[in-house]
């Protein structure tokens, strides 16, 4: 028996080093995985932090690559992926370290490199890409890559800030027509901002603000609008429009949105429960949200849960309303319809934000089963102005037309609010009928003068 374990060691040794050698690499590319990178980029890192010395980020994503997997097939996309890594590796220096971050995502760290070196590397990876080319037949299939630089510690203090920024940097270089390099900008501000934030939630310190919606004929309250509400670590409440583009700048809407719909549906189902009264109860919900179909499902079954503990009838609707901002849906209505069918089953009911504000708007209301209209801010704040009038008229009988209950928000004076009553707009909102009230853990309602 000692005999056999000799002789088995050295293959047992050989076979411990290539189960760690998978564990850690990507199977397609050899290149580091996720994991695996994340700890070489904890370990840069540090040595950063402890010398001083600057390090970069490079995020590259290979442009239009589900066109090229659709039209030549995943064979094709693999040989590609494959290609694009030993490209990328041949020009990157030994000190660097590269990985396949996700799908056609590559990311790179390199060490005692600012965000100029970080550039000239970058340019030339991209050239590279640019003349790489897979021979198909007689044809030579090519791509593109668009690529992101963050850089310690300009652009962040640690590696989730540095790693956002520099997905923020990839995201204007596809706006900016793709196939080229963007440098984060320096986001000193917004980076503070986003620190507060996940304080925040880490300390349920993001709460919902209710502003009061009234029927314009009654100027009774019918529906009540969760707004995202800060408290910082001084007790400074911090309106969402102090933070929200910090947010979207560093893709957190989706955690925004999460949590103060959970809250408001816990809102909605005490009061629905104590009798309280019967209104509505409006909440956002983003694009970047319904990404997240992981967080899309706990809400759903949060929602669940709660129209169940409420023993009053509600008929088929719910008082909850899913609102959506027409400039984040970016023309995708059936993709937003599929995500949120589970909702509209549930009985919950759609309303469009900021409707007038773009070419697509009658498009969504052919597309979605909307029921509440919500018209653009501007168009109210301008509507004693005859020729915005007559648009607000319009898009009142569209409403009615439509059956759709449209509403005015940013009222903010008796003259606005009687306007829009006799054009027939059914609902308001806005500081003439109340600021928004936020309620917090310990159950003090706290009057905020911010929209």
């Amino acid at each position: 028996m000692l005999l056999l374990n000799w002789r088995l060691r050295p293959w047992i040794n050989r076979l411990k080093v290539s189960l760690e050698i998978m564990a850690s690499t990507d199977p397609l590319t050899q290149l580091l995985n996720r994991r695996a990178f994340q700890e070489v980029m904890d370990r840069v890192y540090a040595y950063a932090k402890r010398t001083g010395k600057p390090f970069s980020l490079i995020l590259l994503d290979l442009d239009r690559f589900k066109m090229l997997n659709d039209n030549y097939g995943h064979d094709i996309g693999d040989k590609m992926l494959f290609g694009i890594s030993v490209v990328s590796k041949q020009i990157l220096r030994t000190s660097d370290w590269l990985c396949r971050w996700g799908g056609e995502e590559f990311l790179a760290v390199l060490p005692d490199t600012d965000e100029m070196g970080a550039l000239k590397i970058s340019e030339r990876i991209r050239k590279a890409i640019e003349n790489f080319s897979i021979q198909l037949n007689t044809q030579k299939i090519k791509t593109s890559v668009s690529i992101g630089i963050a850089s310690y510690p300009r652009d962040g203090d640690t590696p989730d800030f540095l790693i956002r920024a520099a997905d923020a940097a990839l995201y204007e270089a596809k706006k900016a027509g793709r196939n080229c390099v963007v440098i984060a900008r320096n986001k000193r501000k917004i980076y503070s901002i986003a620190a507060k934030l996940n304080i925040a939630i880490e300390t349920h310190k993001l709460l919902p603000a209710y502003q009061v919606i009234v029927d314009l004929k009654t100027r009774k309250p019918v529906a009540e609008k969760s707004l995202a509400r800060l408290i910082d670590e001084s007790g400074n409440v911090i309106a969402a429009s102090d933070f929200m583009l910090a947010a979207m700048e560093l893709q957190l809407t989706h955690l925004i949105d999460y949590h103060i719909i959970k809250q408001s549906i816990v809102h909605c189902a005490v009061n629905k429960v104590d009798g309280i009264n019967e209104l509505a109860y409006f909440v956002n919900i983003s694009a970047d949200l319904l990404l997240h179909q992981d967080l899309i499902q706990e809400l759903f079954s949060e929602a669940q849960t709660a129209c169940t503990s409420c023993e009053a009838d509600t008929g088929f609707f719910t008082p909850l309303v899913l609102e959506i901002t027409e400039r984040q849906l970016f023309g995708d209505a059936h993709a937003v319809k599929a995500k949120l069918a589970p909702f509209i089953d549930l009985g919950m009911r759609l309303a469009i934000d900021d409707f007038g504000s773009g070419y697509s708007s009658f498009q969504y209301l052919a597309d979605l089963p909307i029921s509440f209209l919500k018209i653009e801010g501007n168009l109210i704040n301008r509507v004693k102005d005859k020729r915005i009038r007559k648009i607000v008229k319009r898009i009142s009988d569209i409403a009615k037309d439509l059956e759709l209950t449209s509403i005015a928000g940013f009222v903010e004076d008796a003259d606005t609010a009687d306007i829009l009553c006799e054009l027939g707009i059914d609902w308001a909102q806005g500081y003439f009928f109340g600021h928004p009230v936020l309620v917090q853990n310990n159950g003090i309602a706290v009057t905020t003068s911010t929209f």
